[in-house]
C-alpha cells in the first residue's frame, strides 16, 4: 500500500484541532485544482465519499407549532428532505451557518 507521495493538510476553522493526511500525487492534484473534499479522521473523502451535494433549500414557518420545516433539495433526488426544527436546534443551524460565512470571507 503506497502511503502517498504527496502532502495534504487540512485544517478547517468550524472543526476542532488540525489533521493530516498523506494523498497520491494524482489526489493532490484533483484536491489543488478546487475539487471538493473534507477529512474523517484521517482519511481524505472526495468524489463519491463526500455528502451529496445541497441544491436548493427553503423554510417553511410552521402554522402550529412553534418552529419551522426546512426542505432540502438534494443532487441526484427527485423527493426532496423534509426537517421539523424547533426553536433550540434552528438556533444551532443558524449559528453554524453564520460561524461558516464568517469564516468565508
Amino acid at each position: 500500500m503506497n502511503p502517498g507521495s504527496a502532502f495534504t493538510a487540512g485544517s478547517q476553522s468550524l472543526v476542532a484541532g488540525y489533521r493530516e493526511a498523506y494523498v497520491c500525487t494524482e489526489h493532490k492534484a484533483v484536491i489543488d485544482a478546487g475539487a471538493p473534499w473534507d477529512m474523517e479522521g484521517h482519511t481524505v473523502l472526495m468524489g463519491q465519499d463526500l455528502a451529496p451535494i445541497l441544491e436548493n433549500w427553503h423554510a417553511r414557518p410552521s402554522a402550529g407549532s412553534e418552529g419551522f420545516t426546512l426542505t432540502l433539495e438534494i443532487a441526484g433526488q427527485i423527493k426532496p428532505v423534509e426537517v421539523f426544527l424547533m426553536p433550540t436546534e434552528a438556533m444551532t443551524l443558524s449559528s453554524f451557518i453564520d460561524a461558516a460565512n464568517n469564516n468565508a470571507g
